[in-house]
């Protein structure tokens, strides 16, 4: 008896479940690629699997042109970026922008009129004779980067201020290593029940990034020997109606740093903010504690693992 009204139980909770699922539909995501310094090729495979593994999102890829020099092919290339609710970049073309007006126009737009933007790692390092993207992620390194492109952010007395030192660096790094993440904002949706303090695992802890540092909140800093001071490593930034998502974390050597446990989760919960505002994506059991590193691949679903 208590089997058959288990059974009948399961049948008449299901249909509900699967109503609730309908009316929060998955976040639609667009990685941009193609162009990078950096393995983008593993970084995208990564990051696409860590965010469909969540279950909230729907993940397409739009890769540039391969050749820098084949004009004709980037002024063609235009992502289409309204059918999306987030743009996620894995896209760094050292510097100087190679998008067509068209391209960077579509970007604007899109993030102006509302949509979310996620840029990690090597993806702060492109376009710096491109303002608008400036704005858009805050702060960024080499690319060109001078001292006249902005102030470096500063943690002075635990708040957060901004530095020209005008003969400074423009983006460094040292040696790969673990770092300790410190929150600068708990209360912020991706912060939110993560711990004040946690082991991240071995990564590239970039220093001494410059921009216009326009409506920006560090969410979350590292202590750098080289620099003697904090890091800022997640960011969000407003620009106009749109969220950005910000993280200098993300080096792929190997593969460390982006099966990160931390790193995966915040990834996640910054590109659901960044589309809706909001964050449902929980905190799981085995993040890292301030003195151990956790490191897993994500699980991707199997119906999910081809999708694209």
């Amino acid at each position: 008896m208590f089997k058959l009204t288990a059974c009948v139980f399961i049948v008449a909770v299901s249909p509900q479940c699967l109503q609730g699922q309908e009316a929060s539909p998955k976040v639609r995501v667009l990685i941009i690629d193609g162009q990078n310094n950096h393995d983008w090729q593993k970084t995208t495979a990564s990051t696409r699997a860590t965010l469909l593994a969540s279950g909230r999102f729907e993940v397409d890829v739009a890769s540039s042109p391969a050749d820098r020099e084949a004009r004709d092919e980037w002024e063609s290339w235009a992502p289409p970026f309204s059918e999306y609710d987030v743009v996620f970049s894995n896209y760094n073309d050292g510097g100087s922008c190679l998008w067509s007006d068209r391209a960077k126009r579509g970007l604007v737009d899109f993030v102006s009129g509302g949509g979310g933007l996620v840029v990690i790692h090597a993806a702060d390092n492109s376009s710096s004779d491109w303002p608008e993207y400036n704005r858009m992620i805050g702060v960024g390194g080499w690319g060109g980067r001078t001292p006249a492109s902005g102030r470096h952010l500063r943690r002075v007395d635990g708040a957060w201020t901004t530095d020209l030192a005008p003969d400074g660096l423009s983006g460094s790094h040292g040696p790969q290593h673990e770092f300790l993440v410190e929150s600068s904002d708990v209360e912020h949706p991706v912060m939110e029940g993560l711990p004040t303090r946690w082991l991240h695992a071995q990564d590239e802890l970039y220093d001494s990034l410059r921009g216009p540092c326009e409506n920006v909140t560090v969410l979350a800093s590292a202590y750098c020997e080289r620099t003697d001071r904090h890091e800022p490593v997640i960011l969000a930034i407003a620009y106009d109606k749109g969220r950005v998502f910000h993280t200098t974390m993300g080096h792929v050597g190997g593969t460390t740093a982006v099966h990160c446990v931390g790193f995966q989760t915040v990834i996640s919960r910054g590109t659901e903010w960044a589309a809706t505002g909001a964050v449902t994506i929980p905190v799981p059991n085995d993040f890292p504690t301030p003195e151990a590193s956790r490191v897993r691949a994500p699980a991707v679903p199997a119906d999910l693992r081809g999708a694209r």
